[in-house]
């Protein structure tokens, strides 16, 4: 008995079926890998980001609070005072973190600077000199970077029969603020939650205290 076309195999278009339907089926298997690496990439850089916010809440919750009421001076012959803030930037004397490799205690500086991809918030620090004017530059880290905003606040103690009260500047000489407020837009950080941080100063008493920060 002859044998068909058909018994004898498939033909030439089953052929191209068959490869358009292989390559359909790996087409979705790659963009299923893709996808995937895309939610883990994702997932790996939430996770990253999380970690940066932690780490900085941790110092700004620990470091900030133990600003001390040491006197310093930024220049001969100029005031000493014991803190000194305003909307961007704060000043204070507080020890480092043990891990830094820093023994002692540093003049620090938190500021929130404007940049080319949006507002960085910088750590600057060098060593407490006392009464007279630290020596050379400050060493400068950035804690978090690409912001979209941020601004500090400082809490004033009850004077002259008015209540405490939060003020955009700290000038007073002869003393801390009760705490500080940290406010920070994270921006792209959007998937990571930085709410606003209210940090009480150990050495905070307020003495001296104007509101509205005069000295």
């Amino acid at each position: 008995m002859k044998r068909t076309r058909r018994q004898a195999g498939f033909t030439l278009l089953e052929i191209l079926l068959a490869l358009a339907l292989l390559a359909l089926v790996m087409l979705g298997v790659w963009g299923a890998l893709a996808g995937a690496t895309r939610v883990r990439r994702g997932a790996d850089a939430v996770m990253a980001q999380s970690e940066e916010v932690r780490s900085v809440q941790q110092f700004l919750r620990r470091h900030v609070a133990a600003a001390g009421i040491q006197p310093w001076v930024t220049e001969t012959g100029t005031r000493a005072r014991m803190f000194e803030g305003n909307a961007a930037s704060m000043s204070y004397v507080a020890p480092l973190p043990l891990q830094s490799g820093h023994a002692g205690l540093y003049l620090q500086t938190l500021s929130i600077e404007q940049g080319g991809q949006g507002m960085t918030l910088w750590l600057a620090y060098q060593p407490y000199t006392g009464d007279a004017p630290a020596s050379g530059e400050p060493v400068r880290h950035v804690l978090l970077r690409d912001l979209r905003g941020g601004r500090f606040q400082y809490l004033a103690a009850a004077a002259f029969g008015k209540p405490a009260a939060w003020r955009d500047d700290w000038l007073t000489t002869g003393g801390l603020p009760l705490a500080v407020r940290v406010h920070v837009d994270p921006g792209w950080r959007a998937r990571v939650p930085f709410p606003d941080m209210v940090i009480p100063l150990h050495s905070g008493e307020g003495f001296g205290a104007q509101i509205g920060g005069a000295p």
